[in-house]
C-alpha cells in the first residue's frame, strides 16, 4: 500500500487559517514570537505551487543567510518526503524550489540594500511573501509589491507578510496595518488613477492585520518551552513585545520614554520675546528635515513648533520653501546644520557648497556640533520629565512627521548607545543639532538670572 504523503506537512491554527483564507490583497500576520508565522508563509507558498501551473512565489528575508536558516529549513520540514521523492527540486542557480508536476517555483530571496531590488526589477511575482516585515523599509516593500502581477486572470495575486514588533520598519508597518483598523478586519481603500482618455477612475485595495500569539503554535510542548525562555528575558520591553506582540512598546526602541499624551501639545501662538532657533539635516536623494524650536524663558521648556520634511529637492528649492513657512517677523538669529553642508559641493562648475546655495537664498546656517553621543543624550534628557511632571520638550501636534518617526527609531545593534542610522532619522538628527547647540542659538541675557536654565553647560540638568 502506498503511503499518503501530506504536503505541506502543516496544520493551521484558527489565526493561521484566517491568514490563508482572507480575501485581502495584503495580509500581515504579526505580533508575538512563536506564533507560527514563518510556517504559515511557507505553507501558503507550497500550497499555491501545488495547485497552480507555472506559479511563482517569492519569499523574502533581509539576507540570504536568514533565508536559508529560516525559510529553507521550514520548506524542508514541511515537504521532506515530497522532496525526497523528487517531486520538488532545489536548484541552487535559481535559488529556488522547482515543482515538477506544475512547473511552479518558490524563489528564496533577499533584500538587504537598495540595489538588491535590481535582482527583481523585471520579475513577475504571483505570491509575494516577506518574513520579518518590520526589518524592511516601506520603500522596499512598495518596490516589491509593484512586481506582483500577471496577465493570467486564473493566477491569484496576493501579498503575505509576517513579523514581530521592533526593527527599522516598525513605524510604517504599525501605521499601515495595526493602527489602520481593528485586528482581523479588512481595510478598504479606493485609490484613484488617470485613464488613457484623461478621466479618473478608482481601484479598491484591501489589507488586513491578523495578530499572532504564542498560543497559535500547534505544539503544546513548544509553547511551554518557548514561554519559559521568553519569561527569563531581563529586558521588560523585549519580553512584552515577544510575549504579547505589544506594538506600542517594542524591543530595540531608541526612545521608549516617548509618550504622545505628554510630548505632543496643540499649537499655540509663541510670544515674540521667546528665543527661537532652527536646525536642519540635509538630504536630497533621501529625506531632508528641519525643526524650529522655541524656549519658554520662565519654565525653560522647549517647544518644537514647526517641521519641514521633503525628499528629491535641491538646496535652492528647499531654502525657498523653508522661507515660505516662516512668518515675516520671525526672529531666528541662528540656524544650525550638519557641518557636512560646508564639505559637499553642490555644483562642480562653480565649486560652491550646499551651504553656499542656502546662503544665496537667504538661509544662513551655522555649523552644528555633530557629536552623535552628545546628541542622543540631549534628546533623552529633553524627553524626560521636569519637576512639574511634563517633559522638557514638547512637540506641536501639526509636526506629524516628527511625531511619526521619533518613536519608531531603533538602536544600532552594533553600537547600542546610538540610533540606527539606516532608519528614518532625519528629523531626529535636526533635533539633536538644535539641542546640543542651543547655547549658540539663543540670547543668554533673555534667560532669567535666578534660573540659568536647562543648558547652562550645554546640556540638561535636573
Amino acid at each position: 500500500m502506498t503511503e499518503i504523503v501530506k504536503v505541506p506537512d502543516y496544520t493551521a491554527s484558527p489565526r493561521q487559517t484566517l491568514f490563508h483564507t482572507s480575501t485581502a490583497f495584503e495580509r500581515f500576520y504579526g505580533g508575538a514570537a512563536g506564533g507560527g508565522k514563518t510556517a504559515a508563509l511557507v505553507a501558503e507558498a507550497v500550497t499555491r505551487c501545488l495547485e497552480y501551473d507555472h506559479y511563482a512565489a517569492y519569499l523574502f528575508r533581509r539576507t540570504y543567510e536568514d533565508t536559508k536558516k529560516t525559510l529553507m529549513r521550514e520548506i524542508d520540514k514541511q515537504c521532506r518526503a515530497y522532496i525526497k521523492d523528487g517531486n520538488m527540486i532545489f536548484r541552487s542557480q535559481e535559488k529556488g524550489y522547482y515543482f515538477t508536476a506544475t512547473e511552479s517555483w518558490i524563489y528564496l530571496c533577499y533584500y538587504n540594500h537598495e540595489d538588491d531590488f535590481n535582482h527583481y526589477q523585471g520579475s513577475e511575482i504571483h505570491m509575494l511573501g516577506i518574513d520579518e516585515l518590520t526589518q524592511f523599509y516601506e520603500s522596499w516593500y512598495d518596490n516589491l509589491v509593484g512586481r506582483v502581477r500577471s496577465d493570467d486572470p486564473d493566477k491569484p495575486l496576493t501579498v503575505f507578510a509576517a513579523g514581530n514588533p521592533g526593527g527599522v520598519g516598525h513605524g510604517w508597518v504599525k501605521t499601515r496595518f495595526i493602527d489602520a483598523a481593528p485586528p482581523e478586519q479588512i481595510i478598504y481603500d479606493k485609490r484613484p488613477y488617470v485613464k488613457r482618455d484623461g478621466s479618473i477612475d478608482y481601484i479598491e485595495t484591501t489589507r488586513m492585520f491578523i495578530p499572532a500569539t504564542l498560543e497559535d503554535h500547534p505544539s503544546a510542548s513548544f509553547r511551554q518551552s518557548y514561554m519559559r525562555s521568553l519569561l527569563t528575558m531581563a529586558d521588560p520591553k523585549k519580553r512584552e513585545a515577544y510575549l504579547y506582540g505589544n506594538w506600542d512598546l517594542f524591543a530595540g526602541q531608541a526612545f521608549s520614554e516617548w509618550r504622545r499624551h505628554l510630548h505632543v501639545v496643540e499649537p499655540f501662538n509663541i510670544p515674540d520675546h521667546w528665543p527661537r532657533w532652527m536646525a536642519y539635516d540635509y538630504g536630497r536623494g533621501t529625506y531632508a528635515g528641519a525643526v524650529w524650536l522655541a524656549r519658554d524663558p520662565i519654565s525653560q521648556r522647549i517647544y518644537l513648533y514647526r517641521e519641514y520634511y521633503v525628499s528629491g529637492k535641491g538646496p535652492r528649492i528647499q531654502a525657498r520653501e523653508m522661507k515660505q513657512l516662516e512668518q515675516s517677523n520671525e526672529q531666528l538669529p541662528v540656524r544650525l546644520a550638519d557641518p557636512s553642508l560646508w564639505k559637499h559641493i553642490a555644483n562642480a562648475d562653480d565649486g560652491k557648497t550646499i551651504a553656499d546655495r542656502f546662503d544665496e537664498e537667504g538661509i544662513n546656517f551655522t555649523p552644528a556640533n555633530n557629536d552623535r553621543l552628545q546628541g542622543i543624550t540631549a534628546v533623552h534628557e529633553a524627553l524626560s520629565l521636569a519637576p512639574d511632571g511634563l517633559p522638557y520638550l514638547q512637540v506641536f501636534s501639526n509636526c506629524v512627521h516628527f511625531i511619526r518617526t521619533l518613536p519608531s527609531l531603533v538602536v544600532d545593534t552594533k553600537r547600542p548607545e546610538d540610533v540606527d542610522t539606516t532608519g528614518e532619522d532625519h528629523l531626529y538628527d535636526a533635533l539633536r543639532y538644535g539641542l546640543v547647540n542651543e547655547r549658540k542659538a539663543t540670547v543668554e541675557d533673555s534667560m532669567p538670572q535666578s534660573d540659568p536654565g536647562l543648558f547652562s553647560d550645554g546640556g540638561y540638568y535636573g
